[in-house]
């Protein structure tokens, strides 16, 4: 496409429909545009798009990947141990909530492990909600997740951080107040300075083997 960009000239845009399922803004706002001469294209083109639109979509689905991949390395570079997984949602646009997997190994790590989620380049912005998990969870199970949050999680544990920078498309604060939102940090871990830890329920393997064996022969 070819044309031209009077600098001084506007039309109405918006309101645009974002990732967050919602209309950013209050209605239109004067944008500058380009006025087309001339479209070159190819027979029979393939035209590469993506779709923005209420979650789940291949939009959420980059977003939650390369936040993700980001947060994890910026953990990395920041020198926290005992990091085993690291998910951002693409229901939360990869941005507004992040689980993490840690190996504890002292007292205060999975706090830790929050704090420095949310002091991270990637987590410094926008991010709402931070679940820490024991390394048996693995934050891409979902399901995991919710029975961590079920039967590990005490909320007298979590932290709220009152302050933080906020994203503009935050669709659960008010228009005129989207410069700062509220942080809280989650521990869904069984503390590590516990002298007695809850016992977990592990079925008998030579039974599980004797199980499995059979599967066939009953047909499943």
């Amino acid at each position: 496409m070819e044309g031209e960009v009077d600098a001084e000239t506007t039309k109405p845009e918006g309101p645009f429909g974002e990732y967050t399922g919602y209309y950013s803004g209050v209605g239109s706002t004067p944008r500058n545009f380009i006025k087309i001469n001339c479209i070159t294209h190819r027979n029979n083109p393939i035209f590469w798009f993506t779709t923005v639109g209420r979650a789940v979509t291949d939009t959420h689905m980059t977003m939650a990947l390369t936040y993700g991949a980001t947060l994890w390395q910026e953990l990395v570079a920041m020198r926290i141990p005992g990091i085993k997984a690291v998910y951002c949602p693409p229901e939360g646009a990869g941005r507004f909530i992040a689980i993490i997997s840690v190996k504890q190994m002292y007292p205060g790590h999975a706090n830790q492990v929050g704090t420095a989620a949310i002091s991270t380049e990637m987590g410094a912005y926008g991010l709402k909600t931070v679940i820490v998990v024991d390394e048996d969870i693995d934050p891409w199970d979902l399901p995991r997740v919710l029975w961590a949050l079920s039967f590990r999680y005490q909320p007298s544990r979590s932290q709220i951080i009152n302050r933080g920078r906020s994203t503009p498309l935050d669709p659960s604060l008010p228009i005129e107040q989207r410069d700062i939102t509220s942080r809280i940090i989650m521990d869904a871990t069984i503390p590590f300075e516990w002298k007695e830890k809850p016992v977990p329920i592990e079925m008998d393997a030579d039974m599980i083997k004797k199980v499995k064996a059979r599967w066939s022969e009953l047909g499943l």
